[in-house]
């Protein structure tokens, strides 16, 4: 077979790798490699020499396994027996990609699967020649751009399958489109290993559309609407109970005591109330901090109380000393009266409105005392009073 003298690219511009035709060259052949280009010298299907974009008089020195496979002699001519490949390291944009078949993703809101695809497009850029031959090229004498894409277009979506189902189950049906760039990144990066064994970078992978089967989609739309309305239940029920919170509370200010008190009151019915507690010595010691609560409670409403009567010389003097025989008879129980106008229940001392008839405690019935007045200058007395707080005239009972 003739030797080849110069040996050159002769594919054309579709062409990613090309085997020359001519087989057998000598250390004189002249190699010309294009921008873009790598040429390899391919021996008994093992890569030797490579070269980049240049020319080059083959000689053993620049063909060094070349040489120590064939035994060639340096300073003379020697023919050699190899094929020649040639790769354009070319970059291939806009490679249209999609599921072949939808996979199965779960909702992390709704816990419902629902069938899903996905389509976009990836860019793939040629970085060594070498790897992609080893990897790819067998008795074929070309590979063009629409082999290679094809060739990667179907590993990369068998790859991509497994990725888009773990990266759509992140997001919600509903939100997901949001994040197309996180997922495109997350899954590039997750295929990148793939390619980087045959050479190839993947460049601008992206996912461009999530389509949902539309039994699926109705259905996540219904759980949507139900999740939103349960949503605007609680809102209202919240609502409700805040209002309805701020209602007893401000029912209690108006009746002069405070939620804790209330709790006051019901333990201390419940102590009053509580049969055989003096048999059990173990409940009734238990029972003492809350008797101890209920008693400080009402020694500081009786200190306040006190606090609120004006005292005047007369009650300090000697007449308000004295005794009086109808005081010490018994009397009919009467409602004592409370701070800011309102009465207390005499049976469990809790704070009523002062127009209330009965104890919405205990249910006990409420006796309203008549006022005293003073026989002589008509000023109104306490009902304990003896004697005329404005001019010491005695009471007349």
């Amino acid at each position: 077979m003739a030797i080849q003298e110069v040996i050159k690219y002769e594919g054309d511009n579709s062409t990613l790798i090309y085997k020359h035709p001519a087989e057998d060259f000598n250390t004189l052949s002249q190699l010309i490699v294009h921008e873009s280009q790598e040429a390899v010298f391919f021996s008994d299907g093992q890569a030797l020499d490579s070269f980049k974009a240049g020319r080059y008089t083959l000689e053993t020195k620049n063909i060094p396994l070349i040489s120590k496979i064939r035994n060639l002699v340096s300073g003379g001519v020697s023919p050699f027996h190899v094929e020649v490949y040639f790769i354009n390291l070319a970059t291939m944009m806009d490679i249209a990609w999609g599921t072949p078949s939808q996979v199965t993703v779960r909702d992390p809101n709704y816990g419902y699967s629902y069938s899903a695809g996905a389509s976009g497009s990836f860019g793939l850029k040629i970085e060594d020649g070498r790897k992609l031959l080893i990897n790819l090229v067998g008795t074929e004498k070309a590979m063009t751009t629409k082999d290679i894409q094809k060739f990667f277009k179907d590993l990369l979506v068998t790859r991509v399958k497994n990725c888009i189902a773990v990266e759509l189950s992140k997001y919600s049906y509903n939100v997901f489109n949001q994040h197309l760039n996180e997922i495109s990144e997350n899954v590039a990066g997750q295929v990148e290993n793939d390619l980087e064994s045959y050479g190839i970078r993947i460049l601008n992978f992206f996912v461009s559309a999530v389509t949902i089967k539309p039994d699926d989609l109705e259905e996540l739309k219904k759980l949507d609407n139900s999740m939103a309305q349960k949503r605007f239940e609680a809102m209202g029920n919240r609502d409700a109970t805040v209002i309805e919170a701020e209602g007893l509370a401000k029912a209690r200010e108006l009746q002069g005591y405070t939620w804790q008190q209330e709790q006051q009151f019901d333990v201390s019915r419940t102590f009053a109330q509580n049969e055989g507690f003096a048999a059990n010595p173990a409940n009734m010691m238990a029972q003492i901090p809350l008797a101890f609560s209920m008693g400080d409670m009402m020694k500081n409403n009786m200190d306040a109380a006190v606090q609120a009567q004006p005292v005047t010389a007369a009650q300090t003097g000697t007449a308000a000393m004295q005794p009086d025989i109808a005081a010490t008879q018994p009397q009919p129980a009467v409602q004592p009266q409370a701070q800011g106008g309102n009465i207390t229940c005499v049976k469990c001392g809790t704070s009523l409105p002062k127009d209330a008839k009965f104890c919405f405690q205990c249910g006990e019935k409420v006796v309203i005392q008549q006022k005293i007045f003073c026989a002589n200058c008509g000023n109104e007395m306490p009902p304990e009073a003896n004697f005329c707080t404005k001019c010491g005239t005695r009471r007349e009972k």
